[in-house]
């Protein structure tokens, strides 16, 4: 369909270059007084001079063609328009889905009072910050299942949070990929194609990782993760009380690996944070995709103003035989120069690099201005190549390039030092110390290479001194387990006494009530008849909800097995 146009009362896009009108006015004097002067110099007399000097059959051309040129061109840069292209931009309704981790590792308590109880708190806050649009709850161990379609109404969604837990999973694992598709799945079925994909998760594997990076590569749907985990760790403590233990034996100790989280957001633009005891993860999380993807609410109709089109390029037809007069006194290529940037459209003007720097300094700009990306790519120095990937958290690639410049500059303390910057990002905290150590052998008076090294070994000592309390813990929770049973058998065997005594009395009280019970059967009878009236499925329905999702997706793993075996054969990763 081709596109509308409206006629428009006369303007400029870019008005500023009606002054340089001001400069070719001024020329024009300066040129005319200059030639005057030329005449009245007083060496011929003026009735004769006509007849002995020859001024040329150029001379008073070039100087006209130059002013009418340059006015011209002054008009065209000033991007004369009268004419809008309409241009309607219609809405795009917004979707967003929580992925919920159901894995056994939530049950962890490294975040009080517990990684699974506080996800919860967040997803409910998260759902009451998207106020617009549809959303939807999927759950996921060692495979996903939709909770809650997409809907409008997020309190239908809370209903169902408060009754997730890892127990009601049918298969248990941690199969991020298998949510990431779900969640594609369920919005391409509700017909969008860009969407905010929230997981809300304590890890995920850096194979998965690479996996939901090739799917999401060249679409439009934005994932970002609350992490709800610490790097500590902490031990997975089960319902029953037990602490869960891999096939050797040991405690189970759950710690966060952010690398393969940030990757995932990195590739989507998406947004990666911890979980925090205040709100503000929340805050960020809740208004994100609004201000990422710039949603409008109704539909706006830009055919009233629509979008100007530049009719100065017109004009340059004019200026082609104008041109040709002033080829031969060179003129021409001066203007070449003069005029070297192109005419551009309002949203081409500011570039990213200048032409009047070096590549230097154009990174050193886009430094400045935090285009680390930008800066990271035009630096041709290893040391400051490294500095903009570390700003711009790619703290892998920061590393290998502090490595080429200690290569290369072996004595480069702050290179060792940011070289152990990007170690404790990654959380190797061994490398980092020694890096520092490194550095401050190069040069002592370096405090802040001291001050991480001092802060990380600090780390280090309160992460055993946890590992060491945790195991305390745990004999003093197993010796407590042992104390409680036996406590219970004695209590057992105590009621079982009891239940003896009350056998008697109940045999003694039936024979009592025998008489008092048949005068009530016709009304017991008119009970049972009502009873047997009602439906199976009815008399048969649990009151738990938590029952319910389970039979749900218990059901729905069943026919999944049956259609795709071989898929719900592959490895379900570890079960925590």
């Amino acid at each position: 369909m081709l596109p509308e146009f409206t006629t428009t009362a006369l303007y400029f896009l870019r008005p500023i270059w009606l002054l340089g009108l001001f400069g070719v006015l001024l020329f024009s004097l300066f040129h005319f007084k200059k030639s005057k002067r030329a005449d009245q110099q007083g060496l011929i007399a003026a009735h004769l001079s006509d007849h002995i000097v020859s001024k040329g059959s150029h001379s008073n051309h070039w100087p006209i063609a130059f002013n009418v040129l340059a006015g011209l061109a002054c008009i065209a840069l000033s991007g004369p328009t009268w004419r809008n292209i309409d241009m309607p931009v219609y809405e795009m309704e917004k979707a967003q889905v929580v992925v919920f981790d159901l894995s056994y590792s939530m049950f962890a308590s490294d975040i009080k009072p517990s990684r699974l109880a506080q996800a919860k708190f967040k997803t409910i806050d998260l759902l009451k910050q998207w106020t617009e649009g549809e959303k939807a709850l999927i759950a996921y161990a060692g495979d996903a299942f939709t909770i809650t379609p997409l809907t409008r109404d997020g309190n239908a969604i809370i209903n169902h949070i408060i009754n997730l837990s890892p127990d009601i999973m049918p298969v248990q694992g941690s199969r991020a990929d298998l949510a990431l598709d779900k969640a594609i799945e369920l919005l391409q079925n509700a017909g969008y194609s860009e969407g905010h994909i929230v997981f809300i998760s304590d890890d995920i594997s850096q194979q998965q990782s690479q996996q939901m990076i090739e799917t999401l590569k060249g679409t439009n749907w934005v994932v970002s993760i609350l992490a709800v985990a610490t790097a500590q760790g902490s031990p997975i403590k089960m319902p029953n009380g037990t602490l869960l233990k891999n096939a050797e034996g040991d405690i189970i100790v759950p710690k966060l690996i952010a690398q393969p989280l940030y990757d995932i957001t990195q590739a989507t633009n998406g947004l990666y944070l911890t979980s925090s005891y205040s709100n503000s993860d929340i805050e960020q999380l809740g208004h994100y995709f609004d201000n990422q993807q710039a949603r409008k609410s109704n539909i706006e109709q830009h055919s009233a103003e629509g979008f100007a089109i530049d009719d100065g390029y017109w004009l340059s037809f004019l200026l082609l035989p104008l041109f040709l007069l002033l080829f031969r006194k060179g003129v021409f290529f001066t203007l070449l120069v003069a005029f070297y940037l192109p005419l551009t459209s309002q949203n081409l003007e500011a570039a990213e690099t200048s032409h009047w720097k070096n590549s230097q300094q154009n990174a050193y700009q886009a430094y400045l201005e935090k285009d680390y990306q930008q800066a990271s790519t035009l630096y041709d120095d290893a040391f400051d190549q490294g500095s903009a990937l570390y700003k711009d958290k790619q703290y892998e690639q920061a590393l290998q390039q502090f490595d080429r410049a200690i290569e290369t500059q072996a004595d480069n303390a702050h290179a060792f030092y940011n070289k152990g910057n990007s170690h404790a990002q990654l959380q190797q905290f061994d490398k980092a110390i020694a890096a520092y150590e490194h550095a401050l052998v190069i040069d002592p008076t370096l405090q802040q290479a001291a001050k991480n090294k001092a802060l990380l070994e600090k780390m280090q000592q309160n992460q055993e001194q946890q590992q060491s309390q945790d195991q305390q813990q745990n004999q003093d929770e197993q010796q407590n387990q042992e104390q409680q049973q036996n406590q219970e058998q004695q209590q057992n065997q105590e009621q079982q006494n009891q239940d003896q005594q009350q056998n008697q009395d109940e045999q003694q009280n039936q024979q009592n009530q025998a008489q008092q019970t048949q005068q009530l059967s016709e009304t017991d009878d008119d009970i049972n008849e009502e009873l047997q009236a009602l439906p199976n499925w009815l008399k048969n329905m649990p009151d738990d909800p938590s029952i319910l999702l389970r039979r749900k997706m218990q059901i729905e793993y069943q026919k999944r097995a049956q259609s795709q075996p071989i898929k719900q054969q592959t490895n379900n990763g570890v079960i925590w």
